[in-house]
């Protein structure tokens, strides 16, 4: 397959698409796989819905003139994005991280784009198929591009950035998250720090998280890294920032000027922070970083503060590992509110051989921190003895809320994404 005529072909669609349940027409349609599904199958309906070009990897009954045959359809796929992206000549800044990929993103693209024609990775479109899908979504009036990546093994981090090729790179923090696939803190590290060796190849540019131990520990241990002169610190001290107030809201003082923002949780103070170092360097004018910073909002599950007409919510159910579960509830612990708290915390997915140890020693930390009320969602709460309430799903969970109501309380949800734990607002 000629990646050139190919993309001479996108040039003229400049649209992609992977999923006949969307809107296709015009576009260049790749038929993927995956564990359990074959995009090759519907190779026929895409054209009938309008693809323009369609990549398969296996041979169809017939020979249609739309169809483009090659070895592998999603490394055609990734080819054509970085094809792409070779002829962009603007900034990628790439970020990755444990916890706060997602919101750090959003934050750095709102600063940036009071500056720049910004364009940010769409959802979690983050790994090996979605990082092309965003890439090739860049158009050319686009001055600057956000993108999040992903990663689940060693080496993801490595093969996006040969995809994206990134000028700028942020690691948020290191923490304990799909232990299941990278087995130990060690592989997570090691996984994390491939933007940086990436960087360092390519001279770029990093801005590094001054304030996550586990960073700067390897940044100290490891030559590669502490003889580099392009690295970019940031933290409360290296950015002079104060806080003023966790209670639910951000509120910190900047440049002698107080910033309250709409957002929840002390955990999104190095989030902000992130932002801040990213506009400064990239000469964003001082007034409209804190403007960006006070009209920024979280949704999409993501630390939002809903007020029901019985209770005060704080939403946080879009992930959850060991790492982020202990700094939200810590947050939460923190807020001063005349409320009385709660907490509904579902399982955390993703764990592999330590899973129950993991969840027990939550169980502990909320001893420790004196919590009284909570309730435990998930099979893998439900099988650890404690004296917390527990339930084995969210269903069970959901009848007794309907049968034993909660009133004038202030709840932090949190749990994995396939818990699904956002729908309980609805009986709160």
């Amino acid at each position: 397959m000629n990646i050139d005529f190919l993309y001479s072909k996108f040039l003229e669609t400049t649209k992609v698409s992977i999923d006949t349940r969307k809107s296709i027409k015009g576009s260049i349609f790749f038929c993927l796989k995956g564990p359990n599904y074959n995009g090759n199958q519907f190779a026929y309906e895409a054209l009938k819905k309008g693809a323009k070009i369609v990549i398969i990897d296996e041979k169809q009954k017939t020979n249609e003139p739309q169809f483009i045959l090659v070895e592998n359809s999603l490394k055609c796929l990734q080819n054509l994005a970085i094809k792409h992206r070779e002829s962009l000549k603007i900034p990628i800044l790439a970020i990755t991280g444990t916890n706060g990929k997602t919101s750090t993103k959003n934050l750095i693209y709102d600063v940036l784009n009071t500056k720049f024609k910004v364009i940010k990775t769409i959802g979690n479109f983050n790994n090996h198929i979605g990082l092309p899908l965003s890439i090739l979504s860049i158009k050319k009036k686009y001055e600057f591009a956000v993108l999040e990546f992903g990663a689940c093994k060693i080496g993801d981090i490595s093969e996006l950035c040969e995809i994206g090729k990134p000028n700028y790179g942020l690691i948020t923090n290191i923490g304990r998250a799909h232990l299941g696939q990278f087995k130990n803190v060690e592989n997570i590290i090691k996984t994390k720090t491939e933007l940086w060796r990436y960087l360092i190849k390519k001279n770029g540019f990093i801005f590094i998280n001054n304030e996550d131990k586990n960073l700067m520990k390897i940044l100290s241990e490891k030559k590669t890294f502490s003889t580099y002169n392009k690295f970019i610190n940031y933290g409360v001290k290296e950015n002079t920032i104060e806080i003023h107030s966790t209670s639910p809201f951000l509120e910190l003082k900047w440049k002698h000027e107080l910033i309250r923002t709409k957002i929840v949780g002390d955990y999104n103070l190095m989030n902000i922070i992130s932002s801040i170092a990213v506009g400064q360097f990239f000469k964003v004018n001082p007034k409209n970083i804190i403007k960006s910073l006070q009209q920024n909002s979280f949704n999409n599950n993501r630390s939002q503060l809903i007020k029901t007409t019985r209770n005060e919510i704080i939403l946080d159910a879009y992930n959850a590992n060991p790492s982020s579960m202990e700094v939200s509830i810590n947050s939460f612990i923190n807020i001063k509110s005349n409320m009385e708290k709660t907490l509904i915390l579902g399982d955390m997915l993703e764990l592999g051989k330590k899973s129950k140890s993991l969840h027990l020693e939550l169980i502990n930390f909320l001893k420790k921190n004196k919590i009284k009320n909570c309730m435990l969602v998930g099979s893998i709460f439900n099988k650890i003895d404690c004296t917390y309430l527990k339930f084995k799903n969210k269903e069970s969970l959901e009848d007794y809320l309907l049968k034993n109501p909660v009133n004038k309380k202030i709840i932090l949800i949190k749990g994995s994404r396939k818990m699904k734990l956002e729908t309980l607002k609805e009986l709160l």
